[in-house]
């Protein structure tokens, strides 16, 4: 957000007393004219779309005036004549406490470029520096447990013990008996992507060091924020079909099973409703917000989940499928779930007509924007466009009521995890579940990988064609706001992509075994709860005096991270896996 200053005293670029915060930069502009200029700027992403600038400061005539500048996104600039002209366009990107100028020689748009008075020090080493600190300690951590091996190794070589002779007497006085625990059965590609995303989302969730691409994009574009919650669902996909098929040939009818899907879906969303009321004084059940994150999970958890109940076809031999595919028995996965991808298609297709042909009271149709000021203002009360408006007509006051939003200021509430995005989101969870068919449907690994690896390039190929492959332009542009069709087939390629990287290291070649992932992924939904729940307390989080920095936030936020890592590890130790 822009810094508007009225006081020299308030000031942290003149006041030596003062420190400059996070992302702020100090920019010095001299107008060497005889005219009053008016100072404007706006956040570059917005100014693409044609937003109005906001006014800075004023520059009075043969003036010098420090002010202090955003340093997190590049900044469109201009100044305005005192006939209403505008002068001087101009972006430039500031660093973190650096201090820049810019030189105004004449009234008519005479100025110089933006240039450097004092640039800092790169606020994005901390995550260097962390980076090559946990690349240390794994290092150490494993070059440890090798050297442990080899003096055991040794000292058993020097006691003359032969291990093959001790191998063959131990197997031999031995009852054969081998201890089967609740982490041993788990597979371990999976509870590693799952930890993966759920030591992201508390990482983000805790403030990401308070670094702009650890926090959800404004309105369109992807950031690593962005993935995580479509990875957790589409993940939560993969293991449906695990546990349906598990139930069947336990022979559990299919009504049980879809009370116990429904069972699981009431408690994810109890969960969600106790999450949404957690630290909020003044809440009422007149206020109290209705969607969330546990609630979207639980709702395309069960649809998805009840849709494989009904129509997964027991498992048959290779020889039963090809007499009935033929040449196409490559195919036979997606052949088999026919009625569910019909289905999801039809789905999916009405979530796409209701955007683009629902007609929005004083908005155009198929409108992707944010309201406020996009647009000029001209489309000021149509945030979200048809899924904005049937969010406000069905939940009133029970959603996501935050309305300032970074880029495009005072807009009308909307819901990221809302109904219609929810509909949306069906789709993730469904192309996890056709992963999850891959893997229980074909034995050969390379078969799997090809599979997972084409379904990476065709949703991102579709992504990429929808949006334009583009930030801004495109027929569906890529939004986690409204999770766009083009979001959701975007994010479900690097899923893909990320857990065929994942079956091949860990579970394939055995190069990894996926640690430390695999502890949190275990105990994601604990954990998930558990840091909503701490993340204000001590030890989990902590407030020191002094001036905030990205250092500080990355440390403390890394810690909590760690933290529960730790936690989830003590609980995978013990054997303890808590699941709903």
């Amino acid at each position: 957000m822009l810094t508007v200053i009225n006081n020299d005293e308030d000031n942290p670029c003149l006041n030596k007393n003062l420190s400059l915060g996070i992302d702020q930069a100090c920019f010095s502009v001299i107008n060497d004219t005889p005219e009053n200029l008016t100072l404007y700027s706006v956040i570059n992403d917005c100014y693409v779309v044609n937003c109005e600038g906001l006014k800075w400061g004023n520059l009075t005539p043969h003036s010098n005036t420090t002010l202090v500048a955003d340093a997190k996104l590049p900044l469109h600039i201009f100044y305005r004549d005192s006939k209403g002209y505008e002068w001087c366009h101009d972006t430039f990107n500031f660093k973190q406490y650096g201090h820049y100028g810019w030189n105004i020689t004449d009234e008519r748009g005479g100025c110089s470029s933006i240039y450097t008075l004092y640039d800092s020090w790169n606020p994005y080493l901390p995550i260097l520096a962390a980076f090559m600190m946990f690349l240390l300690v794994a290092t150490v951590f494993k070059t440890s447990k090798m050297i442990i091996k080899t003096i055991k190794l040794f000292r058993q070589r020097e006691n003359g013990i032969d291990n093959d002779q001790e191998r063959l007497q131990d197997s031999d006085n031995s009852p054969g008996l081998i201890s089967v625990t609740k982490t041993s059965s788990r597979l371990k590609s999976v509870d590693a992507f799952r930890g993966i995303a759920i030591l992201l989302m508390i990482f983000m969730n805790n403030g990401g060091g308070k670094y702009y691409f650890f926090e959800h994009s404004p309105w369109n574009g992807l950031t690593v924020a962005d993935v995580v919650l479509p990875w957790f669902a589409w993940i939560m996909g993969f293991m449906i079909v695990k546990s349906i098929r598990l139930s069947l040939q336990l022979s559990i009818s299919r009504k049980r099973i879809l009370f116990r899907l429904m069972r699981r879906s009431l408690i994810l969303i109890f969960l969600g409703l106790m999450i949404n009321s957690y630290g909020q004084k003044k809440y009422t059940l007149w206020n109290l917000r209705f969607p969330g994150i546990l609630q979207l999970l639980a709702i395309t958890f069960f649809i998805c989940g009840a849709l494989e109940t009904v129509f997964l076809k027991p498992q048959r031999s290779f020889q039963e499928i090809f007499l009935q595919y033929g040449r196409l028995v490559f195919l036979s996965d997606i052949f088999d779930s026919w009625p569910q991808w019909l289905f999801i298609t039809g789905l999916t297709t009405l979530h796409t007509l209701l955007i683009f042909l629902l007609p929005v009271p004083g908005c155009p149709q198929g409108y992707f924007g944010p309201g406020g000021c996009h647009r000029r203002g001209k489309y000021v009360n149509c945030t979200a466009g048809a899924a904005g408006y049937i969010d406000r007509e069905i939940f009133g006051n029970h959603m996501y009521n935050k309305t300032e939003n970074p880029l495009y200021r005072h807009t009308l509430p909307h819901d990221p995890e809302g109904l219609m995005n929810t509909l949306s989101a069906v789709l993730i969870v469904y192309l996890g579940v056709h992963a999850g068919r891959i893997f229980f449907t074909y034995y050969q690994c390379s078969s799997k990988l090809i599979r997972w690896l084409a379904w990476s390039a065709v949703t991102g190929l579709i992504a990429g064609i929808l949006c334009n492959f583009q930030k801004e332009d495109g027929v569906i542009p890529i939004n986690k706001n409204m999770m766009s069709l083009s979001y959701i087939l975007a994010t479900t390629s690097f899923a893909f992509l990320l857990f065929a990287i994942l079956h091949l290291l860990i579970d394939h070649k055995k190069y990894w075994n996926g640690a430390p992932f695999i502890y949190a992924g275990a105990n994601p939904i604990l954990l998930y709860v558990g840091h909503y729940l701490m993340k204000d307390l001590f030890p989990f989080a902590w407030n020191i005096a002094g001036p905030s920095t990205h250092s500080f936030f990355l440390l403390m936020n890394l810690w909590t991270t760690v933290l529960w890592g730790f936690i989830a590890y003590l609980l995978y130790r013990k054997d303890i896996i808590l699941s709903i």
